[in-house]
């Protein structure tokens, strides 16, 4: 039997990968501040200007993740994150290998992970909602007619907070239970793929993909 051909190839731009990590350590940033600044008020005044300079960091990445989605090519694009059909299964498997632990195997896909792509743009939303809420909050208006913008502010820093823990502990599952190598990708911008190639044997210790598939995939994200 042949040796499985294992191919690396470029799926995220280094812009990409900037304002993905920009986004992840200024939102721990934001998360650890704000919650030392509810609980430990003695240390508000010291923490603020971290949590001010790590929203600047946020906000000038999320502006241009954002304008990646509307003029971004390829993977940068909105048209990456929207599912059709097929990456709707795929959500579904990898949904059912989360369940079982990985005893359902993970299904391939090209660039954005199936079940999480929708998922970044409801998150880029609540990440404009805190920005937007943080922003009011600092000039001191607490209240739109019966809104609470600090009720707003919490509820947002909540539903982040189980999102960037549910992201991370994914992240490691997959890097564990996948061969995509998802982690070491939004480093250096490269996925790995075991490929069909001639007449490769497809086994279950190494399960692998066809060119063809993979080029329709690459044109469908």
């Amino acid at each position: 039997m042949k040796q499985p051909d294992i191919r690396r190839l470029p799926i995220w731009s280094k812009i990409l990968r900037i304002c993905h990590w920009s986004m992840a350590a200024s939102v721990l940033a934001l998360m650890l501040t704000g919650w030392l600044i509810a609980w430990v008020p003695e240390k508000a005044e010291s923490l603020k200007d971290v949590h001010f300079v790590a929203a600047a960091i946020l906000i000038t990445a999320i502006v241009i993740r954002l304008w990646l989605l509307v003029f971004g090519q390829k993977n940068d694009s909105i048209q990456s994150l929207l599912p059709n059909k097929h990456q709707m299964r795929q959500g579904w498997q990898v949904l059912r290998a989360y369940i079982t632990l990985g005893k359902i195997p993970l299904p391939k896909w090209y660039a954005h992970n199936p079940l999480w792509a929708p998922i970044y743009l409801v998150v880029y939303a609540l990440l404009l909602l805190q920005i937007c809420t943080g922003l009011l909050l600092l000039n001191d208006i607490t209240l739109l007619g019966t809104w609470s913008l600090r009720q707003s502010h919490l509820l947002g820093f909540q539903i982040i907070s189980l999102f960037t823990l549910l992201h991370i502990a994914a992240s490691f599952f997959h890097d564990a239970k996948g061969d995509g190598g998802d982690i070491s990708a939004m480093i250096n911008g490269q996925r790995t793929f075991t490929v069909e190639s001639g007449n490769n044997t497809r086994s279950e210790d190494a399960p692998s993909i066809s060119l063809s598939s993979l080029k329709i995939k690459k044109n469908q994200s």
